[in-house]
């Protein structure tokens, strides 16, 4: 008997949007270089693998850690090299591990045991407010520590995206819908970050701002996606 593996299944489920987004990151991000004058094929590379990433986790689909674990490993090396130590860490000590974390989570909340899609649901109103003032004392925590113990260029908003990508993550692992909301968040934050960063000169720049804009559309897709899973989730 033929078979195939999840990967050439995931593979095939490409739709249209995503080869919009896979197509339209790799477009503007060389349509960007050419005009700013600044290219990274470490930027475009990571973002390549981490534009996959957020594709397969809007289908709720688990090899979206796969391709998670080598854009953390790039993205932790980029924000280093441009002084951006939290969110540094954050991929470097905590996303790279959380990719495992995630796929052994995921893996025993399958929908069908022999499925890659999870089963994705809802938080309550006390997991929300806890998550709410978790991640704002995060952010107070960090900003702290960033201001003065470290050069951090942008202490604010580098506490603020590493506090919302913490928790995220975190939920995101759970499975809950709510993940969506707090990586629209974290992208508007890390699209100004880059913006600033752009501006500063810094090489990788260009192509993580265009990296976080599209980011920006997934997640938004993200939202309708998990919906459409988690009313499924009832029929099952």
């Amino acid at each position: 008997m033929n078979t195939v593996s999840p990967t050439k299944k995931a593979i095939g489920t490409f739709s249209l949007w995503d080869m919009f987004i896979i197509i339209g990151f790799v477009t503007t991000s060389l349509i960007v270089s050419l005009v700013t004058g600044q290219f990274s094929w470490l930027s475009f590379i990571g973002g390549t693998f981490s534009i996959l990433c957020v594709i397969f986790g809007a289908k709720g689909n688990m090899l979206n850690f796969v391709f998670g674990l080598s854009g953390s490993l790039i993205s932790g090396y980029i924000m280093f090299r441009s002084g951006i130590y939290a969110m540094a860490a954050f991929y470097i000590l905590y996303n790279v591990p959380m990719q495992f974390v995630g796929w052994h989570k995921w893996h025993s909340i399958r929908l069908k045991p022999e499925s890659k899609v999870v089963r994705t649901r809802w938080m309550n109103w006390t997991q929300r407010i806890i998550m709410v003032a978790v991640t704002a004392a995060l952010i107070f925590l960090f900003r702290y520590i960033l201001s003065r113990f470290t050069d951090d260029a942008q202490p604010l908003s580098d506490a603020a995206a590493v506090s919302v990508a913490i928790v995220t993550q975190f939920v995101l692992v759970f499975a809950f819908i709510e993940q969506w909301f707090l990586w629209i968040v974290m992208d508007i934050v890390m699209g100004i970050v880059w913006i600033i960063s752009w501006r500063s000169g810094v090489p990788h720049a260009a192509i993580q701002f265009v990296l976080e804009m599209f980011y920006l559309i997934n997640a938004t897709r993200g939202i309708f996606l998990w919906m459409k899973l988690e009313k499924s989730n009832g029929n099952e």
